[in-house]
C-alpha cells in the first residue's frame, strides 16, 4: 500500500481552502490514487480558516487539520505537518511520501498529482523549480535574486535558485529530515544538507493568487537570509578573521611607509602616522583575535545542533 500525505500550510486563507481541497480531490480521483491524507496546517490564522476547515473536514475524513496555538512561520507550520507524518507512521512498513504546498493556489494542484505520478514510478525526491511568477513583479524578483546570492556567497550549503517548498518527499527523505534536531529551521537548507542528487525536477509557473496577498516583504526575506546564513555557515566569522590579518597588514606597510617618509624625506616627525598605524594594528590584532574566539563559538553553534554525522541507505539485491 502507498499513501501521500498533503502538508497545506495555511494562514488567512479562508476565500482558498475550499478550491484547493476539491481541486486535489478531483485530479487525486482522476489518477485512482486513493489512499491520501490533506493535512492543513493552521498557523494561528486570524480569519475564518479553521472554522472553514473544520467544515471541510465533516465533509471528507481523509482531511485532518491541525491547528497551531498562534502564527508560528511557514518553516514551523511544515514542521509540525511533518511530525504529524512521522508520528503516524514509526512502525509502518507500507510506502509513504508527502507532498508540502501553500494554500494560496501558487503551487498547482496538477503539478502535485505530477508528483504522485512520478512517485509511483520509484522515483524519491521531487522538486519543483519557479521559472516565473505571474503574482510578482521586477522588485520581488529583485529581492529574491539578493537573498539567493547572500545565502549562497556565505553559505556552506547551496540552494539552488527559485526552488519553492513545494516538493514531495519519500519516507526516507522524511525520516532524514526529520532526524535534524533544528530549532531554527529552514527547509530549502535542510535538505540540501541531506542532498539533492537524485532529485527530479519539474519546472512550472507560479500563477496569480486566487485572493489574498502575500505575507513576505524586504524584512521577512531579510531576516530569512540571515537566519539562514547563521544555521549552515561559519563564514561570517571566518571574514571577520580574514579582515583583521589584512588590516594588521595594511597597517605594518603604513607603519614602513611613515617611517620612510619621516627619516627618507625628512618630513616633519608629528607622529599622527605612527599613532594611527599603531592604532590600526591593535584594532586589527583585536578583529583578529575575536576572529579566532569566533571559530571556537562556530564549532561550539554546529555541535549544539547535534545534527547527524551522515545520511545513508541501506541497498540490498532485490533477488533475495
Amino acid at each position: 500500500m502507498k499513501k501521500i500525505y498533503f502538508i497545506i500550510s495555511c494562514y488567512n486563507e479562508q476565500d482558498n481552502l475550499l478550491i484547493l481541497t476539491e481541486r486535489l480531490k478531483e485530479e487525486l480521483h482522476s489518477i485512482l490514487f486513493e489512499s491520501f491524507e490533506l493535512v492543513f496546517v493552521n498557523d494561528g490564522s486570524k480569519d475564518k480558516t479553521l472554522a472553514l476547515l473544520q467544515e471541510l473536514q465533516r465533509e471528507e475524513d481523509r482531511i485532518v487539520i491541525i491547528n497551531q496555538s498562534k502564527n508560528f512561520g511557514h518553516e514551523i507550520a511544515m514542521t509540525a505537518g511533518l511530525n504529524y507524518v512521522a508520528e503516524q507512521n514509526i512502525e509502518a512498513d507500507h510506502e509513504f511520501a508527502v507532498i508540502f504546498m501553500d494554500a494560496d493556489m501558487q503551487h498547482p494542484p496538477e503539478i502535485a498529482i505530477e508528483m504522485v505520478q512520478l512517485w509511483q514510478n520509484k522515483h524519491k525526491l521531487i522538486l519543483t523549480q519557479r521559472t516565473d511568477n505571474e503574482d510578482k513583479g521586477l522588485r520581488y524578483r529583485f529581492l529574491g535574486n539578493t537573498y539567493y546570492w547572500i545565502l549562497n556567497t556565505l553559505s556552506d550549503v547551496k540552494i539552488p535558485r527559485n526552488m519553492p517548498d513545494f516538493r514531495l518527499l519519500d519516507k526516507k527523505y522524511v525520516l532524514w529530515i526529520n532526524s535534524l534536531n533544528e530549532t531554527d529551521r529552514m527547509f530549502r537548507g535542510m535538505l540540501s544538507l541531506v542532498g539533492l542528487q537524485n532529485a527530479h525536477i519539474i519546472p512550472f509557473v507560479a500563477p496569480k493568487r486566487n485572493a489574498g496577498k502575500s505575507n513576505y516583504n524586504f524584512f521577512n526575506l531579510y531576516k530569512l537570509a540571515i537566519d539562514s546564513v547563521i544555521q549552515f555557515s561559519i563564514k561570517p566569522l571566518r571574514i571577520a578573521t580574514f579582515f583583521g590579518i589584512l588590516g594588521c597588514i595594511f597597517s605594518i606597510f603604513f607603519l614602513a611607509f611613515s617611517i620612510y617618509s619621516s627619516y627618507i624625506n625628512h618630513e616633519p616627525k608629528t607622529g599622527f602616522l605612527t599613532l594611527l598605524s599603531v592604532m590600526i594594528f591593535f584594532c586589527s590584532l583585536i578583529i583578529f583575535f575575536l576572529g579566532i574566539i569566533g571559530e571556537y563559538i562556530g564549532r561550539i553553534h554546529i555541535e549544539v545542533k547535534n545534527r547527524p554525522l551522515y545520511f545513508n541507505e541501506v541497498l540490498k539485491n532485490e533477488k533475495e
